[in-house]
This record gives C-alpha cells, sequence and structure tokens, in this order.
C-alpha cells in the first residue's frame, strides 16, 4: 500500500510554485461562485418564461 503522504495531493509540502498562476491567486474560486449564482438565476427566468408560454397558449 503506499503512503498516503507520499503522493504531491496529500503532502503537507507547499506547492504553490508547481501550480498554474491562476491556480495560486484565485485560492478560494470567488468567479465560479457567481457564475453559479447567474445560472441559476437565468435557469429560473427561462422556466418561468416557458411555464408562461405554456399557461397562455392553453385555453385558460
Amino acid at each position: 500500500m503506499e503512503n498516503q503522504f507520499n503522493t504531491p495531493e496529500n503532502s503537507h509540502e507547499k506547492q504553490d510554485g508547481k501550480l498554474p498562476d491562476v491556480a495560486v491567486k484565485e485560492r478560494d474560486d470567488a468567479p465560479a461562485g457567481r457564475n453559479i449564482k447567474r445560472t441559476i438565476i437565468i435557469a429560473v427566468c427561462v422556466l418561468i418564461v416557458i411555464y408562461l408560454i405554456y399557461y397562455f397558449m392553453s385555453d385558460h
């Protein structure tokens, strides 16, 4: 069995030098969090439009 501390992802050594600049600068990944919120809002708006089209195209 391989020792878990011999693999780079499980070692306690600092590996900032091996990571791309984007990964070092954006550790918390804030832009991805904003994109998820935008995507959810857009999806809800699209679903509301589809529902309204269905509702008004029916005989109600």
